[in-house]
């Protein structure tokens, strides 16, 4: 495998090329991509009839997910409960500590109440540490939740009202 050009290296080949090179700029690039590298995503569509969480790396490629119908203790209507969500959440938190991950950030997006977003979140952080606890012996440690953001869409005016009645 060939290995990757320090900064050093690509400004010589930039200036040797003859083209004009913003040094600064391909600095700030470079720091991005090693912070995007560190991070994962976790992301949390909580709709009116299922749950969905997804784990994510930076670049948007998907490491591990599932839907609270794909588990086996949940069939049928019960897909919409807050436990439905609360188990998915915690299956695929388990899952992504298997998995090695440091840090996550955390993305939510729905039209629910806050409650079950929280119960999601918490249930999520759950599972993740649980696995770290059946790893370490039983010295439990909290999970790397960098941040929440909450990404539900929001209207800046709301809906456009209905013409008046003439009479």
């Amino acid at each position: 495998m060939p290995q990757e050009k320090t900064t050093a290296e690509r400004v010589e080949q930039e200036l040797f090329a003859g083209r004009s090179f913003n040094f600064v700029q391909s600095i700030l690039e470079e720091h991005e991509q090693l912070e995007r590298k560190k991070k994962d995503f976790v992301h949390l569509l909580l709709i009116h009839n299922n749950t969905f969480v997804t784990v994510t790396d930076a670049m948007g490629n998907k490491k591990t997910g599932a839907s609270a119908g794909c588990l086996e203790e949940i069939k049928g209507g019960s897909r919409l409960s807050r436990y439905a969500a609360a188990a998915t959440a915690e299956h695929v938190g388990r899952s992504a500590r298997n998995l090695g991950m440091k840090s996550v950030v955390m993305k939510v997006k729905g039209k629910t109440s806050f409650s079950k977003k929280k119960a999601v979140i918490l249930s999520w952080r759950e599972g993740y540490t649980f696995a770290e606890c059946k790893r370490s012996g039983g010295v439990g440690k909290t999970s790397f939740i960098m941040y929440i953001h909450d990404v539900t869409q929001l209207p800046h005016n709301g809906c456009r009202l209905p013409r008046k009645r003439r009479v």
